[in-house]
This record gives C-alpha cells, sequence and structure tokens, in this order.
C-alpha cells in the first residue's frame, strides 16, 4: 500500500494510545479494517473475546497454511512421480532407438555380404560364360572340318 494509503486510513481508537492495556493494543491491530469502538478500561470481556476471535483466526489461518503445505507436498509428490515416470520413458526410448540401430547396422551389413556375393556370382557366371565360348569355339575348330561321311564298309 502507498504512503498515502497508509495516511488516509485512522488507527483504531487507543491502538497507540498510552492509556490503554498492551492486550487493547495487540487486538486493535488485528481487527477488522472497520475500527471497534474502544471497550471500556475496566471491560476485561470485551478484551477476551476480541483475544479468541484472533486466536480462531489465527488457528483458521494456520489450518489454511498446514492445508496448503500438504497440497503443495502432494503437488510435489506427483509431479516426483511423473518426472520418474518420463525419465523411466524415455530410458525405454532410447533403449529402443539402440536396438533398433544395432538391427539396422545389421542389415546393413546382411546387405553389404549379399552384395559381394552377388558380384562374386556375377563374376563367376561371366568367367563361366567366357569358358563356355572358348569350348565352343575350340570345339568347332577341332571338330568343325569333319564331315559326316557314311562309314564305307
Amino acid at each position: 500500500m502507498s504512503g498515502t494509503g497508509k495516511a488516509a486510513r485512522p488507527a483504531p481508537p487507543g491502538a497507540f494510545d498510552a492509556h490503554h492495556d498492551p492486550i487493547d493494543r495487540v487486538v486493535a491491530l488485528f481487527s477488522s479494517p472497520a475500527p471497534a469502538p474502544a471497550p471500556e478500561p475496566d471491560d476485561w470481556s470485551a478484551s477476551l473475546t476480541a483475544v479468541r476471535g484472533v486466536a480462531t483466526r489465527v488457528r483458521g489461518l494456520q489450518k489454511s497454511a498446514q492445508d496448503s503445505i500438504r497440497e503443495a507436498q502432494r503437488s510435489v509428490r506427483e509431479a516426483d512421480t511423473a518426472a520418474r515416470a518420463a525419465e523411466d520413458r524415455a530410458r525405454h526410448a532410447e533403449a529402443m532407438l539402440r536396438e533398433a540401430v544395432d538391427r539396422a547396422e545389421r542389415a546393413e551389413a546382411q546387405v553389404r555380404a549379399a552384395a559381394e556375393r552377388i558380384e562374386r556370382a556375377e563374376a563367376q557366371t561371366a568367367e563361366a560364360r567366357a569358358w563356355l565360348r572358348r569350348m565352343h569355339e575350340c570345339m568347332v575348330s577341332e571338330f568343325g572340318t569333319l564331315t559326316q561321311e557314311p562309314a564305307l564298309a
């Protein structure tokens, strides 16, 4: 509140008056914003009632604070549980990712090995075809001049 706001609000009667008991001053400090009429100097009953009212409000504030603390602790526990669950899910996802990477690396190795086998097979096929061509050429050159004549007997 600004300084002008404090100056505009009048102090409760007897709050800073040396003629009243300290209890009256404490009660005046905790009383509602609407100033209550000052109790008579010998009115102990009103002072006790005011103290009981303040004590009731303090107990209410204390219970509210305790409830707030319990709610905050519950929220912290829930947040910790959620964080642990998220960490568990992250670890699981990382493990699955590592497994997927391992499988992909194995598949790539298998593809490379298959490509090498295919290259070897193609080279062997080309070599076999070349050998067959040479064999055919050899047979044609060696036996091509022979004619089939009927055997004379």
